[in-house]
């Protein structure tokens, strides 16, 4: 998940925003907690995020070419599901 700030340059574009978010696309946040970093759900415990972290670095990596090969197919898909 990313927060993305923007400012509205007129009516059409909330519009364009709100149509996102009807198809779940994008969650409009009416008043932003601007100092939370944290995602959205439940909390988990110290002991469970220590183990995610082990878990993360002990999982295979990709190449960064590899890396965006991945990424162009998943953002035409995504770019299919948007028209």
């Amino acid at each position: 998940m990313q927060t993305l700030t923007i400012e509205l340059t007129d009516n059409n574009s909330l519009k364009a925003l709100q149509d996102l978010e009807q198809k779940n696309l994008i969650r409009i946040i009416k008043e932003p907690d601007l100092n939370s970093y944290s995602l959205s759900g439940e909390p988990i415990s110290v002991e469970d995020f220590r183990k995610w972290v082990e878990y993360a670095e002990n999982s295979p990596t990709v190449s960064l070419t590899e890396a965006k090969k991945r990424w162009a197919g998943q953002k035409k898909k995504l770019q299919k599901l948007i028209r």
